[in-house]
């Protein structure tokens, strides 16, 4: 069966995706799970549809706001 461009939701020719790891706060990742199972979709197409809409706006604006504090120290060795 063959499918068209249009009954694909994003447009752009088919890349391959890469993987990525992250830690998130547990109750983040619960509200995500919540939200996306609201919505019928998986909590990864909703970090996805995140990051491009975060992506979409940085294009738009310029430069965007990252005044998150002040970034968690890395675990160093055993400690």
């Amino acid at each position: 069966m063959h499918h068209s461009d249009e009954a694909m939701p994003n447009h752009k020719k088919q890349k391959t995706m890469k993987r990525i790891t992250i830690t998130v706060d547990p109750d983040d990742y619960g509200a995500f799970n919540q939200l996306a199972h609201q919505g019928g979709v998986t909590a990864s197409w909703l970090i996805r549809r995140s990051m491009r809409e975060f992506l979409e706006k940085h294009e738009r604006e310029g430069e965007v706001s990252l005044n998150l504090g002040p970034a968690p120290k890395l675990a160093s060795g055993g400690k």
